[in-house]
C-alpha cells in the first residue's frame, strides 16, 4: 500500500461512479486518491465515447475501469464495484461521486476512527467525513433526528469527535466489506437519491450505526447550482426536475418499508413538503419541477421503482 499510516491488515478500494464527468475534476480526484488507497475502481454509467476513451487512457496498475453499457443508476454502479472488491479480497470500500475531492489524510482519518469505534465495541456500519461545498459559507453539518426535529451537528474548528448520525452522504463513506455482507448491498431499485439514506437506515434497523468523523474532510459539490433563501441564511442545492422526481418518488417508496421508523418518516415528510412547495413556487423551472415531483409522488404511491420510465 502507498500510505504507510494505513494498517497493513486493511486494503482499501476507492469506488468512483462517473456519468459525463468534468474530466479536470476527475483527474484531480484520481490524484487525491493515489496516495490514500490500494486501488481505485471507476464505474462509468454510460458516458460519451470521448469520456470513456479518456478514462481508459488513464488506467494504471492501481486504477481499474468497469464501464457499463447504459446508465444503470448510482446504486447499481456501486454494487458492481463492491462485487469486484469482494472477489479481490479487499477489506474496505470508500465511495465517491465524480465531483468530490478528499483531503490528503481523509481516508487515514476515517480508518483510524473506525478502528477506535470497533475497539470500544460499536457495531459500525460506515464512517464518513465532514464535507464542504465551496459555494456554501460553512461546511455541511451531520444530522441526527430526535422526535420530529432534525438536529444539526456542526463540527467545531479543530474538533476530532466522532458523532453517531442517522445517515451519511454516499460520497466519502468508508464501509467494511464484512459490514456489507451483514447489511446488504446498495438498493439498486432506487436508482439515485435516498440510496445512502436507505442503506444507513437499514443498517440502523440491524443495530449497526453510522458515524460522522469531524477530523476527516472532503470538498464536495451538491446539486447543479444553489438557491439563496431567507436573505442568504439558507443556501439550498438545486437539482434538475428529473432528480426532483427521484427525490419525491424514492421518499415515498421508503415510507412503506417496515424498517423505516414512523418518527423518521414524519420528520422527512415535513421537509419534503417544504421542498415540494419551494421548488414548485420559487425555484425555476417551477412548472417542470412541479410536474416531475407530482409524477414522482404518483409513482411512489404506485410503487414504481428503478430508472425513470420514459423521457421527461
Amino acid at each position: 500500500m502507498k500510505n504507510s499510516s494505513i494498517t497493513p491488515h486493511s486494503s482499501i478500494c476507492a469506488v468512483v461512479v462517473t456519468y459525463h464527468p468534468d474530466l479536470g475534476e476527475l483527474e484531480n480526484l484520481f490524484s487525491a486518491l493515489a496516495g490514500q488507497v490500494t486501488v481505485t475502481v471507476i464505474v462509468d454509467n454510460g458516458s460519451s465515447k470521448d469520456c470513456v476513451n479518456w478514462i481508459e487512457a488513464h488506467q494504471q496498475e492501481n486504477i481499474v475501469f468497469l464501464p457499463l453499457s447504459d446508465n444503470l443508476g448510482v446504486a447499481e454502479a456501486h454494487n458492481h464495484a463492491i462485487l469486484w472488491a469482494q472477489k479481490n479480497n479487499i477489506t474496505h470500500v470508500v465511495l465517491f461521486d465524480q465531483d468530490s475531492l478528499p483531503f490528503p489524510d481523509m481516508i487515514e482519518q476515517l480508518l483510524a476512527s473506525e478502528v477506535k469505534l470497533l475497539q470500544r465495541g460499536e457495531r459500525v456500519a460506515a464512517v464518513g467525513p465532514q464535507y464542504h461545498d465551496p459555494r456554501h459559507p460553512e461546511p455541511a453539518p451531520f444530522f441526527r433526528f430526535a422526535g420530529l426535529k432534525s438536529i444539526r451537528i456542526n463540527c467545531k474548528k479543530g474538533e476530532s469527535e466522532l458523532h453517531q448520525v442517522d445517515f451519511l452522504i454516499t460520497s466519502g463513506m468508508l464501509i467494511r466489506l464484512s459490514a456489507l455482507d451483514a447489511i446488504g448491498m446498495m438498493d439498486a431499485s432506487l436508482f439515485i437519491d435516498y440510496v445512502d439514506v436507505e442503506w444507513c437506515l437499514r443498517a440502523r434497523s440491524m443495530e449497526y450505526n453510522c458515524f460522522g468523523v469531524c477530523a476527516a474532510k472532503m470538498s464536495h459539490t451538491l446539486g447543479d447550482r444553489v438557491f439563496s433563501w431567507r436573505s442568504g441564511k439558507r443556501i439550498i442545492p438545486v437539482h434538475s426536475p428529473l432528480r426532483n422526481y427521484y427525490l419525491i418518488r424514492n421518499a415515498l417508496l421508503l415510507y412503506k418499508r417496515n424498517y423505516i421508523s414512523l418518527v423518521w418518516i414524519l420528520s422527512d415528510a415535513y421537509r419534503l413538503v417544504l421542498k415540494y412547495g419551494l421548488f414548485s413556487l420559487l425555484i425555476p423551472p417551477r412548472f417542470s419541477n412541479f410536474r416531475m415531483m407530482t409524477l414522482g409522488l404518483w409513482h411512489g404511491i404506485r410503487g414504481i421503482s428503478g430508472k425513470f420510465p420514459g423521457r421527461w
